[in-house]
């Protein structure tokens, strides 16, 4: 790729909420979150868009990230830097991965509990049925000049991108390296510091701005190709620390994070103390009993607490999260049939899947005992609304005879998932990179500048304490 300017490198990324059009609604959020960016001498660019998918197998002590950056900006080149605690090898990913990966976690709608009495009643009664009831081998030095303490590890092309995977020795030789192959760095030498202290690489990757679209001001738009990193490392990390200098007032990380165990951030940054204070209050309605009562108090006042001594603090947001079994990768085998119930579903505990046919019979049954003689036209017409309302192109009919305190009926309606065909039909790339067993979490933290001092640390939660997303609670985080 040519290179027709010095650059000036700039820290920052940003992590952006679920792509999609139609149904998939955009969160845009100029955000910073895992990489550092750069761009050419003497023009701006902001980074709005930008996600990653983490898979960590803790036996083997490997991790990877994906990411595809969003660039907007005036500059020639484009460019990043991401720095990782052993070399990595770099796979190019899906263009469209993180969309399939937003359309697969789009919540299950909730279940309403159906009352289909045929019997004519006064309105206030026909009136019930709402959903709720009352380190790098094979180095080969490469320098100008002088020698910088700077080793190229690895050079070539992932998808569109070159790439240079270094090491440095130290913040200032790493800066006069940047500074000889064209690239005028004018952020905050300790940031670079901080990775080379700890012995972590850094790869370089330059951006043909040929992959984006260029506006009518002559700047450009646009994501380029997803590149999936992996590498050793003795811990589930996502470097942070980098790009603080590039942060105004916060940003916003979305992450999906695949594992054997559900993972989460480390202590104030847990995403429990906004999931289970929303759970818990919810159960508190349904007849908690005391020892749910008593983590929700404890919950809240440990909330209320953090925020009288921080007001500013925000908590992090659980947005979607499942163990993933036979059920839910079948969507992946054949997305069009299994799409709409995430592959049969999980229904209440005693539950089983009726056909429209059978709750019509059933239902009309139960009329007959009660109805004796007399005009049914009523009972009719109210036969058909429930065959039109409960079409099984709509949803799934489940019947239960231990109704929960969630659904307080013995029918239970499960509304289908929706989305656009071909949409759904892409989600067939997922297949390989999503697998059965493995937890997959997905969560968002808008992150203070003063939150960036160190990079993050992911974390399993305790066996036991996994919190599944599950389709009963709202659809929208706190």
């Amino acid at each position: 790729m040519p290179m027709t300017s010095r650059t000036r490198l700039v820290t920052g990324a940003a992590v952006a909420a679920a792509l999609g059009t139609g149904l998939f609604a955009l969160r845009p959020s100029p955000t910073d979150a895992a990489c550092c960016y750069f761009a050419a001498q003497e023009k701006d660019i902001n980074q709005p868009g930008q996600k990653v998918f983490i898979t960590w197998d803790p036996g083997q002590k490997v991790e990877s990230w994906t990411v595809q950056p969003k660039f907007e900006g005036n500059a020639v080149d484009f460019g990043m830097v991401i720095p990782t605690p052993s070399r990595p090898k770099l796979d190019e990913m899906p263009r469209d991965f993180f969309k399939d990966l937003a359309i697969y976690t789009i919540l299950m709608p909730l279940p309403q509990g159906i009352w289909p009495s045929l019997i004519a009643r006064p309105m206030d009664e026909l009136k019930r049925g709402g959903p709720f009831p009352p380190n790098a081998a094979g180095r080969s030095r490469e320098t100008l000049g002088e020698d910088r303490g700077v080793t190229v590890l690895e050079a070539g092309v992932v998808g569109s991108l070159d790439y240079k995977v270094i090491l440095a020795e130290e913040a200032s030789g790493l800066y006069k390296w940047l500074a000889e192959n064209k690239y005028a760095y004018s952020g905050d030498e300790s940031a670079l510091q901080h990775y080379i202290a700890k012995k972590w690489v850094f790869t370089v990757m330059k951006i043909d701005p040929a992959q984006m679209k260029k506006n009518a001001d002559g700047s450009y738009l646009g994501e380029v190709t997803p590149t999936r990193f992996t590498f050793a490392s003795d811990a589930c990390v996502y470097p942070l620390k980098i790009t603080q200098i590039s942060v105004k007032d916060k940003t916003d990380a979305l992450f999906y994070v695949q594992a054997p165990e559900q993972m989460d951030l480390e202590k104030d940054f847990s995403w429990k103390w906004s999931y289970r204070v929303m759970s818990l209050t919810f159960l508190v309605g349904c007849g908690a009993g005391s020892e749910e009562q008593r983590e929700l108090q404890e919950r809240n006042a440990w909330v209320a607490a953090k925020r009288a001594k921080d007001p500013g603090y925000e908590t992090t947001k659980l947005e979607w999260a499942k163990k993933l079994t036979e059920a839910e990768l079948s969507v992946l085998e054949d997305p069009l049939a299994h799409y709409s119930q995430m592959g049969g579903g999980t229904v209440q505990p005693g539950g089983r899947a009726v056909s429209l046919e059978e709750f019509l019979k059933q239902v009309w049954d139960e009329y007959e005992k009660q109805a004796g003689d007399g005009d049914h036209t009523y009972a009719k017409q109210q036969l058909k609304q429930l065959e039109a309302t409960y079409s099984p192109s709509k949803g799934m009919i489940v019947r239960t005879e231990t109704p929960s305190r969630f659904i307080g009926s013995t029918w239970v309606w499960y509304p289908n998932r929706e989305a656009p065909a071909e949409e759904v039909k892409g989600l067939s790339r997922l297949k390989g990179h999503l697998q059965k067993g493995q937890w997959l979490t997905k969560f968002r933290k808008i992150l203070r500048k003063d939150e960036m001092n160190e990079d993050l640390l992911l974390v399993p939660v305790p066996a036991g304490k996994e919190d599944e997303y599950v389709r009963i609670m709202p659809t929208s985080p706190p």
